[in-house]
């Protein structure tokens, strides 16, 4: 049940608490919003461990097209959504960077995760929350799976709340770039 209301919930809570003003769209299932170069916030700042060791920062990418997405293995349409997201960091690579960001999961269940689905790209350890921290105030993330998507400079370009459709992150992407 409690579920329930905070899927009804959700989209009213990302458009009252939207820092940037896009357009957004709420679809049977998911929540996206593109915004304006002009409109898009200050660069995001976020800092995180992946589970091989690795330090990501996004500064460190700025330059790049960032895509970022939220995920837990017994997340069904993270489940769900993973080929599709394998295919667009295969796709673009050399253009985008893919990060993933485990909110919920140990090591082994994140790696089991990333063998069974073929994950081409790395995830950063999330469960404390301080990656996810260093993005809220400039775009809300409430759901997971949300899939953020940051511009060259690092600002967030759009936001995908929900099991992505891969044609319309792929424009978002294509936009971004």
């Amino acid at each position: 049940m409690r579920r329930l209301v905070w899927l009804l919930l959700l989209p009213l809570l990302a458009g009252c608490n939207s820092a940037i003003e896009g357009t957004e769209y709420t679809g049977r299932d998911a929540n996206y919003v593109m915004w304006p170069e002009a409109e898009r916030g200050e660069p995001v700042e976020a800092s995180g461990v992946t589970f091989d060791g690795d330090e990501v920062n996004l500064a460190d990418l700025r330059g790049n097209v960032v895509v970022i997405n939220t995920w837990y293995a017994a997340c069904p349409p993270c489940r769900a959504e993973a080929a599709d997201l394998n295919a667009i960091a295969e796709d673009y690579a050399g253009d985008v960077t893919v990060i993933g960001v485990n909110t919920r999961d140990n090591k082994a269940a994140a790696e089991a995760f990333e063998r069974s689905f073929g994950t081409p790209y790395e995830s950063i350890e999330g469960r404390n929350g301080e990656f996810i921290s260093g993005l809220e105030g400039a775009v809300p993330l409430q759901a997971v799976p949300t899939t953020l998507i940051l511009d060259t400079e690092g600002r967030p370009a759009a936001r995908y709340l929900g099991q992505i459709d891969p044609q319309i992150v792929r424009g978002m992407i294509d936009d971004s770039l």
